[in-house]
């Protein structure tokens, strides 16, 4: 070596893993393994050049060589806990989630205070969907290293899962504090933002994340999601169309796009997007059910099917599909195979408001009151958003002459933003044709309501 930088060949491998070290660091990693093969043709039981060349082997990529000198240092040193570790990261790398497992388990019997270890057992746990398990050693990875921003971040993930925002939203904001330009974090926590619908406070948390990370593309899918949920459509695009940019070959964008052009009744684009988003993806259920519902939207109750089917063969708990497919049904005047459709999509999603909402609809065309009325009644309870839901209550409550009912949810869907006029006179005409079509004559405040006076 030329350029040693200390005197005498005993101490020439000192010289290599000095430099090795180095160049590992700033990620060189050929030149630091050769570094270190240099190190081990001086001194062959060296066991940190075994220990750090491997983990140059696992940072390049090469797995199977980074355990194969794990697996030298360990048999030439059972104790050392850094080995298992690094093995565990190795055949994490690997997906052998077990061997990762028991080698982190192992790394912390031999040295308890190994906060990366409880961190990555953490990791295996939450992806394994034992989300207390994963906490619980976040929690301790961080009481062993208090200013650990990945754990706290992973934490917060964990605390999301779980429906527990407000113990996400502190952990993020502690990722952050260790970590001021922490573009995850900022992101994470906009997104725990955007679920409790404090959109202002999301936005700003996604403003900050591109600002310390302007390449980050997932940040505009979900700043574009935050416009598109506040009806600003063209911001939305922008978002969109700018993470797509930044990684062409990310999904969820085109599929953004599609339902914005879809609500804007741009059918052509919207099934342009979602057509982009399967050649991408072609196993997402979610984007052939998306572009069948555009196709219904143009009365492509062909084309519809075969989505709706193909969604259904990908996913078979796919509930939104089995909706789909009611619809169709139902707007082909086939009752009784829809509601069929929508049992199915209950079944699955007992909790699926448009499942209920439609369901509800194709009972009122078949008479049957009761059940619609339960299925609006669902709606309300799940889902408060869906305004409308009140308004076609009250019209079930109308054909069953349940006039308080009428009344009361005439005047909610109105309180609401809901155009109950014009839904009425759509429908029927006047109220006059209303009387005449259910042979009962509607009361005074109801008809003034409905007359807009």
């Amino acid at each position: 070596m030329k350029d040693r930088l200390l005197k005498g060949e005993e101490n020439l491998y000192l010289d290599y893993m000095m430099r090795g070290s180095v160049r590992l660091a700033k990620g060189f990693y050929d030149p630091a393994i050769q570094d270190f093969n240099e190190a081990l043709k001086l001194k062959p039981d060296l066991l940190d050049a075994y220990h750090i060349r491997g983990i140059a082997y696992r940072k390049k990529g090469e797995v199977d060589k980074a355990i194969e000198d794990f697996n030298t240092t360990i048999d030439r040193k059972p104790d050392l806990a850094g080995a298992y570790y690094n093995r565990g990261l190795a055949y994490s790398h690997k997906s052998q989630i077990e061997k990762a497992l028991a080698d982190y388990n192992t790394s912390i019997d031999l040295n308890p205070t190994l906060s990366r270890a409880y961190y990555q057992r953490g990791i295996v746990y939450y992806d394994s969907g034992e989300v207390d398990k994963a906490i619980e050693d976040y929690s301790t990875a961080i009481k062993h290293n208090y200013n650990f921003a990945d754990a706290y971040n992973k934490r917060g993930l964990a605390h999301r899962d779980k429906g527990e925002a407000y113990q996400a939203i502190k952990d993020f904001s502690k990722a952050i504090e260790f970590r001021p330009n922490f573009a995850e974090g900022y992101h994470n926590r906009g997104e725990t933002y955007a679920i409790k619908e404090d959109y202002d406070f999301a936005i700003d948390d996604y403003n900050r994340a591109i600002s310390r990370k302007p390449d980050f593309a997932e940040v505009y899918y979900s700043r574009g999601q935050i416009y598109f949920r506040q009806n600003d459509f063209d911001t939305a695009i922008q978002d969109f169309h700018e993470a797509i940019r930044l990684k062409p070959d990310f999904t969820d964008p085109y599929q953004a796009l599609g339902n914005v052009y879809a609500v804007r009744g741009e059918h052509s684009e919207a099934i342009e997007n979602y057509t982009k988003a399967i050649a991408l993806e072609p196993g997402d259920a979610g984007a052939y059910a998306s572009r069948g519902n555009t196709y219904c939207w143009q009365d492509n109750f062909e084309l519809a099917i075969k989505d709706y089917a193909k969604a259904v063969d990908l996913e078979p708990s796919h509930g939104a599909s089995y909706v789909g497919l009611g619809n169709v049904l139902d707007q082909q005047g086939d009752l009784e195979r829809a509601i069929q459709y929508y049992n199915r999509a209950v079944e699955l999603e007992p909790d699926h408001p448009l499942a209920h909402f439609n369901r509800a609809g194709t009972y009122n065309k078949k008479g049957e009151a009761d059940k619609a009325i339960a299925d609006y009644t669902k709606v309300i309870k799940l889902q408060p958003l869906i305004k409308e839901a009140h308004y076609f209550l009250a019209e079930v409550y109308m054909q069953v002459g349940n006039w308080s009912e009428v009344k009361l949810n005439l005047m909610l869907a109105r309180t609401l933003g809901v155009d109950i006029i014009h839904l009425f006179h759509k429908k029927y005409g006047s109220v006059a044709n209303f009387e005449q079509t259910i042979g009962m004559q509607v009361p005074t405040d109801i008809a003034s309501l409905l007359a807009g006076q």
